[in-house]
């Protein structure tokens, strides 16, 4: 089983059949496709896309001051534009999409790349990352310089890397969605308006106390599986943000999403494996399951809260999720091929 990263991980009787569910194909494919998912594109026609109030971009002057110097002697044609409000990305990213833009760049966090990604979906159009975010969850999984200066000098001449987008009902994602707890958190956090890893800690561990496990089936090859976990995310990539992994073995260009199950527990056993989220080994403690899928429905009581990329909405009571393979292009570092 290679979600899991152990064989056995499924001790519950529930469980036991998930761990056959696509055994070695993650590495077959993965193999097979892997030379394809990466290319090279020329870009003659860049638009960055600034969210000016994003978590770490409070001074976008000096971002556009690093893409006039790295831009000015290319011969390319670079456009910048700048969200005014919330949703707007996606409006300037289909504008921009229709100018034939080769590249439309993020300048922002999560939220404003997913608004940007999902309007390039399906497209020949790349997309570009400058992380200005509180978390830079996708910069982190595709290798992004988090340093964005080297961010932009990348994107002069980088290499193009198709990867796979997860669906949600009509919510596209690109790190991971999910319900339960981290649904939860990412509702509250929110409405909390500030950012930060402290506030998402504090955000977290209260709602950590005060969350009531639903109890949900799972529908997938042929299965059903009903349960009531504390968190059930759905991975394309590895992780949240912030260094926190909860799928150590996400792939997002093997055709698969990595579902992930954390069973109830006490406090005083969550504590002490906090650290796990943030060394990879979250797949080792004995409430953690995952396997992998390339569709599943999950089914709950009545609509409520998921999350798409750390995006909170509230939604219906069934959710179809699914992998959609090479659906989008992403320009990364030439070291990455």
């Amino acid at each position: 089983m290679a979600g899991g990263g152990n064989s056995g991980r499924f001790r519950n009787s529930r469980w036991r059949n998930c761990d056959k569910l696509f055994t070695g194909s993650r590495e077959q494919i993965f193999k097979l496709n892997n030379s394809a998912n990466y290319m090279k594109k020329e870009m003659q026609k860049i638009c960055f896309i600034v969210n000016p109030i994003s978590g770490a971009n409070r001074k976008p002057q000096k971002i556009v001051h690093w893409i006039e110097e790295v831009f000015r002697a290319s011969g390319q044609q670079v456009d910048i534009r700048y969200t005014r409000e919330r949703r707007d990305a996606i409006r300037l990213a289909r504008e921009a999409a229709d100018q034939n833009f080769d590249m439309v760049v993020a300048v922002g966090g999560d939220g404003t790349i997913n608004e940007i990604g999902r309007s390039l979906v399906h497209s020949q159009v790349v997309l570009g990352i400058v992380p200005a975010g509180s978390g830079n969850g996708f910069a982190r999984n595709f290798h992004i310089p988090l340093d964005q200066y080297k961010a932009i000098k990348l994107l002069r001449n980088p290499t193009v890397r198709a990867i796979d987008v997860g669906r949600l009902n009509r919510h596209y994602f690109f790190n991971v969605a999910g319900m339960g707890l981290d649904a939860e958190i990412s509702r509250r956090f929110e409405d909390f308006g500030q950012r930060g890893p402290l506030p998402y800690f504090l955000i977290g561990t209260r709602a950590f106390m005060q969350y009531q496990p639903e109890q949900v089936t799972l529908h997938f090859e042929n299965q059903s599986i009903e349960f009531s976990p504390l968190l059930l995310s759905i991975a394309n990539a590895p992780q949240y943000g912030n260094g926190a992994v909860i799928a150590p073995a996400a792939k997002p260009d093997d055709q698969l999403l990595d579902v992930i199950v954390l069973d109830p527990m006490p406090i005083w056993k969550a504590a002490p494996n906090i650290y796990r989220l943030f060394n990879g080994t979250i797949d080792q403690v004995e409430e953690f399951h995952s396997f992998q899928v390339k569709k599943v429905v999950i089914e709950r009581a009545a609509p409520g809260s998921i999350h798409t990329d750390g995006d909170p909405y509230r939604e219906a009571a069934e959710l179809e999720i699914e992998a959609i393979p090479s659906a989008l292009l992403v320009a990364v570092e030439n070291s990455q091929a």
